[in-house]
């Protein structure tokens, strides 16, 4: 008879258990994801890369350089993610829009090094933005980059 009463009170006990373990489980946060594998993992570090780090790493950039060219790789992050927000465009705006927005910030960067480094620099370009290896736009994977419209 005493089994009786107590079973009542251990099913009471699960069932209050149950929903705080849940509550536990959702707190936990997901596992950070793998770390990005192939040609342009060095990219893909964060959802636009570290181009600062990247360009300093390709450029060799004087810390005069790096901050200077640090302002106008946060301008374009903005411009970008201002960009990708704006539902008034369709994709083929989009895409012009980008180009526009690569091509200005580019082009400052540029006016900011040195002869030797500006040679490098025209030879990441194809490498980075829309219609570069890697990205599914303009030229898409496996495609070359469609040629600068000057």
């Amino acid at each position: 008879m005493k089994c009786l009463i107590k079973l009542p009170f251990a099913v009471l006990a699960l069932c209050l258990a149950i929903p705080a373990t849940r509550a536990q489980e959702a707190g936990t946060p997901p596992p950070p994801p793998p770390p990005p594998k192939g040609e342009h993992a060095e990219h893909q570090k964060s959802p636009h890369g570290d181009g600062l780090r990247y360009l300093t790493e390709k450029l060799t950039l004087t810390v005069e350089q790096q901050a200077k060219i640090k302002p106008i790789l946060d301008e374009r992050k903005k411009a970008m993610e201002a960009l990708r927000a704006d539902s008034t465009l369709d994709k083929d705006a989009k895409w012009a829009k980008t180009a526009e927005i690569f091509k200005s910030h580019q082009a400052q960067i540029r006016a900011l090094l040195t002869p030797e480094q500006q040679k490098i620099f025209d030879e990441l370009r194809p490498m980075r933005g829309p219609g570069g290896p890697g990205n599914h736009g303009p030229g898409g994977p496996g495609e070359p980059p469609k040629p600068p419209q000057e």
